[in-house]
């Protein structure tokens, strides 16, 4: 009788520690798609202002968040879908670091406008 009740403890702590653990990967899953999704739109108005461009977001991919607050959001421009533009948006700034792709693109930055980054 003893070892059932042993067994049974053991199961249940073990359905809790799962449970937790699931808990805590959908936290941090819903907390990266809100920083995406606040950083979208930020990095369109980004690119209309400063390539006169249009950007079509695709996907991200967060690299060291445990070490910075970046996140790289990735699509193309409006009529050049097979060349990836890449935003590095820093979510707790909330603004817009650099941006990466073909050479042509980087060369249509407004002159007028700095974009360096302080």
């Amino acid at each position: 009788m003893k070892k059932k009740k042993v067994w049974g403890s053991i199961l249940i702590l073990l359905s809790i520690l799962v449970g937790i653990f699931c808990y805590m990967q959908y936290t941090a899953n819903t907390e990266k798609e809100a920083y995406v999704q606040s950083g979208i739109p930020i990095g369109k108005e980004y690119i209309k202002k400063y390539y006169n461009a249009d950007f079509i977001y695709q996907n991200n991919e967060f690299i060291g968040s445990y070490v910075n607050s970046t996140v790289y959001l990735r699509g193309y421009i409006k009529g050049h879908e097979g060349q990836i533009i890449s935003l590095n948006y820093d979510y707790k700034k909330k603004k817009v670091l650099y941006v990466t792709g073909p050479d042509w693109f980087i060369d249509s930055q407004d002159p007028k406008k700095d974009v360096s980054v302080p």
